[in-house]
């Protein structure tokens, strides 16, 4: 998006969190290999203790990697402007989306964990364009809250409130037709 610098809000990763999710994938992977070792007198306990250690080693080493790659990019994680949002926030983020093709824009809580979730105008389009389990786990979130992309607080810095009043607030200025949007819900 090719606005100046003075119009966007530009959101980064903390550093605290990320810091704090390595640590727990680390710990995850170590567990993993300690289930994988460990000396257990049953067969079928040792086979699943095995199991189990390769799904979390599997699992949070990919977690592991993904956060350290973020670490190392230091690239923003939400961007808004006047045309839109670019959301590199999550695996399955969004990427860049025009306010014109924003349906709906709302909070939703979902585990206990506050979210904005985005409803787009061609939902199928947009999927479509998404790769591999990337699509697969956001068909999943649309089936299950009917948005199409959310954004969870645990990625942001600014509170998610406030994230939210400040992207309707651009998405009704970029479509003036929008009128019934309903305001932020307390999470």
């Amino acid at each position: 998006m090719s606005t100046s610098y003075e119009q966007q809000h530009v959101e980064y990763p903390s550093r605290k969190r990320l810091a704090w999710l390595t640590a727990g994938s680390a710990i995850f992977i170590a567990a993993g290999l300690f289930l994988i070792l460990s000396d257990s007198k049953e067969t079928g306990a040792s086979t699943i203790s095995c199991v189990v250690g390769v799904v979390s080693i599997l699992f949070f080493g990919c977690c592991l990697c993904y956060i350290l790659m973020k670490m190392i990019k230091k690239e923003p994680s939400f961007v808004v402007d006047e045309k839109g949002f670019v959301d590199s926030s999550s695996y399955t983020s969004g990427g860049s989306i025009a306010w014109t093709d924003v349906e709906n824009i709302f909070m939703y809580e979902l585990m206990g964990q506050p979210m904005i979730g985005i409803k787009l105008r061609d939902e199928k389009a947009f999927l479509d364009r998404q790769m591999g389990i990337k699509r697969k786990l956001m068909t999943v979130n649309t089936n299950m809250v009917d948005a199409t992309i959310s954004i969870a607080q645990s990625s942001l810095t600014l509170p998610l409130d406030q994230l939210y009043v400040m992207m309707v607030g651009r998405w009704k200025r970029a479509n003036p037709s929008v009128t019934n949007q309903q305001p932020p819900e307390q999470v």
